[in-house]
């Protein structure tokens, strides 16, 4: 591994070994590097999510921990500064997510971490499987003896067998789903981008409009529900110039890397005057939650997802003391993703009367078992969810054109490809995959997407004449 870069000003310690500060064998609070009990509640203790969040999610999920008189900390777009940062302490062959997320926090303790702060570094999952973060424990165990920081906390993931971390189970639920509602503002703010008659002017009132909105939510003027409802009238007075089916629309999809990597793809399509919708990260919160269900379905001999994910699988009686285990996680993980798709759903309908919405909610076992059908689900790595989103998109036909991202060493990215290539082939919309290092295109990229922004008008102009023919006749 690369060493550590120092300066002058570094936070990062290479002096004496400094004993870690770690949670409590019970979980219910922590031991800081003095060895003394910091309760949860602390106000030093910061929580950091490392991995980059839109600035409508950030905004919302910053407000309800303060609410829950927590305090947070998230990243922002992950950017070449993170890369940079990530270079002090990655060797270069981990994943993108791997990599970034590095970045991030060796940025947040240089840039914004107080040395009076007992900080906790948190990991965006906590799962086995054939994916590198699998390895994340093992990894930031590594990292954080050589970075040798006093009070802090790495790779810590919020889950029932540590009480969450202090966190109150309904304030991570809301924090998920105000990330998901981030994004589907974002969705709308990309739509109105395209079709707005006046673009400069419509974003500035759709900044007013969603400012006001989240500012209600904080203040408790508006129940989130009533606050999107208002939201939803307010931007349908925004004067357009073109209807959203009618323009050309374009899905970018390809699991987690996304997160990292979607910003020059997405910009690309929105100065084309293409509506670029990112695949809603809940697709890949799902597989998340519905791992135990789907590993206890195996075990009792199921093969697809539909059978794995049945109510009646947790109904048995007399389980053993290991399967009654594996069924208590597996219903309430069932629960949490029960909650998290209701919510979206709900969501989704408010936000349609925008009339900036176009896609509808997929059942995450809907794309799951889609995809099941080329290649095992029963790996429960994000290929399947991938060739079942390209499947799925196929059948809905939505969108004008579809891209693949994913990145070259992420192995359940580069099946995905492989699976999908021959399927592509046999159908008329434009399609391509494309291999990125971090949030940035080759020029050789920018002509294939060129390509394919060429292609996508001239998708949409055909199914705008053959709807208009139907209409006539």
């Amino acid at each position: 591994m690369i060493e550590i870069e120092q300066s002058e000003n570094s936070k990062i310690n290479k002096g004496n070994k400094i004993k870690q500060a770690r949670i409590s064998e019970d979980h219910k609070h922590i031991i800081d590097s003095n060895g003394q009990k910091v309760e949860f509640n602390d106000p030093r203790i910061v929580y950091v999510n490392p991995e980059p969040r839109n600035p409508y999610g950030r905004r919302l999920v910053i407000d309800i921990f303060e609410k829950y008189n927590r305090k947070i900390r998230i990243s922002e777009e992950t950017d070449a500064s993170t890369i940079q940062y990530a270079k002090r302490i990655c060797s270069g062959r981990e994943c993108l997510a791997s990599v970034a997320i590095a970045g991030a926090v060796l940025k947040d303790i240089s840039e914004y971490r107080k040395e009076s702060e007992i900080t906790i570094y948190r990991t965006p999952i906590d799962n086995h499987g054939p994916c590198q973060n699998g390895a994340w424990p093992v990894l930031w165990d590594t990292f954080s003896q050589r970075l040798n920081l006093k009070n802090t906390i790495f790779s810590a993931f919020p889950k029932y067998t540590n009480s969450y971390l202090g966190l109150n189970r309904d304030l991570l639920a809301w924090e998920n789903l105000y990330f998901i509602l981030g994004q589907y503002l974002i969705e709308a703010r990309n739509a109105l981008q395209c079709v707005a008659e006046n673009k400069i002017s419509a974003l500035e009132k759709f900044e007013d409009i969603t400012s006001e909105f989240i500012t209600n939510i904080k203040e408790e003027k508006k129940t989130l529900n009533t606050g999107l409802i208002r939201w939803a009238k307010e931007v349908s007075k925004i004067p357009l110039k073109a209807t959203v089916e009618e323009t050309p629309k374009v899905l970018i999809f390809g699991g987690l890397n996304l997160m990292f990597d979607h910003y020059p793809v997405e910009e690309f399509f929105l100065e084309k005057g293409i509506i670029p919708k990112v695949v809603d990260i809940v697709e890949t919160m799902s597989l998340i939650l519905a791992e135990s269900s789907m590993r206890y379905g195996f075990k009792k001999g199921y093969i697809t997802p539909k059978e794995q994910y049945n109510r009646k699988l947790y109904a048995a009686e007399d389980l053993n003391e290991v399967d009654e285990k594996e069924v208590i996680r597996a219903k309430r993980n069932r629960s949490a993703l029960d909650f998290l798709n209701s919510q979206c759903k709900t969501f989704r309908k408010q936000m349609r009367k925008s009339g900036l919405l176009f896609d509808s909610f997929i059942d995450f076992i809907e794309l799951f078992e889609k995809g099941s059908e080329y290649v095992s689900s029963n790996s429960l790595s994000e290929t399947p969810i991938i060739v079942g989103r390209f499947l799925h998109s196929i059948e809905e036909d939505i969108y004008d054109g579809l891209i693949n991202m994913g990145t070259f060493n992420c192995q359940p990215a580069m099946n995905s490809q492989a699976i999908i290539r021959p399927l592509a082939n046999k159908v008329d919309i434009p399609y391509a995959s494309i291999d990125c290092e971090g949030p940035w295109i080759s020029t050789n990229q920018q002509r294939l997407l060129e390509t394919i922004a060429i292609q996508a008008k001239r998708v949409r102009n055909k199914k705008n004449k053959m709807l208009i023919q139907e209409v006539v006749t």
